[in-house]
C-alpha cells in the first residue's frame, strides 16, 4: 500500500480521470478489475492514486500529533503541579467536546484541502499521546538517574529531551502505529460525510461517499473502497500489536 501511495502513475493501470462513456458503470471484468465508475473511470486505479492521499494524511498526521503529544506530555509531567494541573485540564476541554463537532470547526477554520484535514485530524489525536507521555514522564522522573541529573544542575530542558525522551521511544512509537489506523478511518468517514476531501482530489472515503448513492445497483463501488480502508486499517494495528510485543 505505502508503494501504491509513493509510485500510483507506475501501479494504475488507467489514469485516474480517464473517463470512458462506453464502460460507464461496469462490474470487474478482464479490463477493469474493480469495475468502472458513472463516469467511466477505472475504480481500481482510483483507489491506487487514492492511496496517496489518505495515507499521506494518516502518516503526516501521526507525525505531527506524535510530537505535539510528546512534547506537550513532557513538559507537563516534567513540571508538575499547578502547571501539570492546568495543561491536563486543557486536554480534559478537548476530550470533552464530541470529536466529530471538534473536527468539522477545525475543518471550518483550515479548509476542507488536504492541509486543512491533515492539522484538523492532528489537533484531534495528539491528547491521548500527551497522556501517554505524561504517565511516562510521571514514572521515570524519581528514578536514580533522572535525579542525578538534577543534582548534577542539569536544566529541564537537557532532561526532558536527553535524559526522558529516549526512554519514551518505544511506548511513543507504539502509540504512533496505533494511531495511524485511526487517522484512516477519520478521513474516510470525514470524506464520506462530505466534509474532507473533496473532488477532484481522491481517497477512499471520497469514493466510499459516492459509491453509496448507488450501493443497490452497482455495490462494486462503495466495496472496494471500504475492503481498502479495512485491510489497511487491519495491517498497521498488526504491526502496532508486533511494536508492543517486541518493546514490551
Amino acid at each position: 500500500m505505502l508503494i501504491c501511495a509513493i509510485f500510483p502513475e507506475f501501479i494504475a493501470p488507467y489514469s485516474p480521470q480517464k473517463t470512458n462513456f462506453d464502460r460507464i458503470l461496469l462490474g470487474p471484468n478482464e479490463l477493469n478489475y474493480f469495475g468502472t465508475d458513472q463516469l467511466g473511470r477505472d475504480v481500481l486505479s482510483r483507489i491506487i492514486y487514492g492511496s496517496k492521499i489518505s495515507l499521506s494524511i494518516a502518516l503526516f498526521c501521526s507525525v505531527i500529533s506524535l510530537i505535539l503529544g510528546a512534547i506537550f506530555g513532557l513538559i507537563s509531567g516534567i513540571y508538575g503541579g499547578f502547571i501539570d494541573e492546568v495543561m491536563m485540564k486543557i486536554v480534559d476541554i478537548f476530550y470533552s467536546i464530541p470529536d466529530l463537532l471538534l473536527v468539522s470547526i477545525f475543518v471550518l477554520i483550515f479548509g476542507k484541502g488536504l492541509l486543512g484535514i491533515t492539522i484538523a485530524l492532528s489537533l484531534l489525536s495528539w491528547m491521548r499521546i500527551a497522556r501517554i507521555s505524561r504517565a511516562s514522564v510521571i514514572e521515570l522522573k524519581n528514578l536514580p538517574f533522572i535525579l542525578n541529573s538534577k543534582i548534577s544542575g542539569f536544566s529541564k530542558s537537557h532532561i526532558m529531551f536527553k535524559e526522558l525522551l529516549p526512554n519514551l521511544i518505544g511506548p511513543l512509537i507504539v502509540t504512533f502505529t496505533f494511531t495511524i489506523p485511526s487517522s484512516i478511518l477519520a478521513e474516510s468517514t470525514l470524506s464520506f460525510l462530505g466534509i474532507g476531501i473533496s473532488s477532484p482530489e481522491i481517497s477512499w472515503g471520497l469514493m466510499a461517499n459516492t459509491g453509496w448513492q448507488g450501493l443497490r445497483s452497482y455495490p462494486h463501488l462503495i466495496l472496494y473502497p471500504c475492503i481498502i480502508i479495512f485491510l489497511s486499517t487491519i495491517c498497521f494495528l498488526n504491526i502496532g500489536n508486533y511494536l508492543k510485543r517486541e518493546f514490551n
